[in-house]
């Protein structure tokens, strides 16, 4: 477990805009089918084609980020797709990337970050 768990924050540390927007979405939605997150991310204003959306899934999947299942939605059998990142990888990837940018700016890096998690907790 020790070892997967390794592998998962060393290759999260080296994951695409797209990819990181999926996981995000799938973070929030806890699970959801392709079709799912391709209309997230145009509501969130991302123009993506639905087969690219499929190409990051699949990826996401192979590189062992998401599990994905079948389910009858609808009369219609699809693939639902959740997370599979435990909490400590997230935690380690989440304090490892907020180590490097102090490590690079320093005090204007902790108070930018104050100030930018002040802004999003009032939205």
């Amino acid at each position: 477990m020790m070892v997967q768990n390794e592998r998962k924050r060393r290759l999260l540390l080296m994951i695409g805009p797209l990819e990181a927007e999926v996981i995000g979405i799938l973070n929030e939605l806890k699970e959801a089918t392709a079709m799912m997150i391709w209309e997230e991310l145009t509501k969130r204003g991302k123009k993506t084609a639905y087969t690219t959306v499929l190409t990051v899934l699949s990826r996401l999947y192979t590189r062992g980020f998401i599990n994905k299942r079948e389910k009858i939605i609808n009369n219609v059998r699809q693939f639902v797709y959740e997370l599979s990142i435990p909490y400590d990888v997230k935690s380690e990837i989440i304090k490892e990337h907020i180590g490097l940018i102090i490590k690079m700016f320093g005090n204007d890096a902790i108070q930018i970050i104050r100030d930018y998690l002040n802004e999003i907790s009032t939205k």
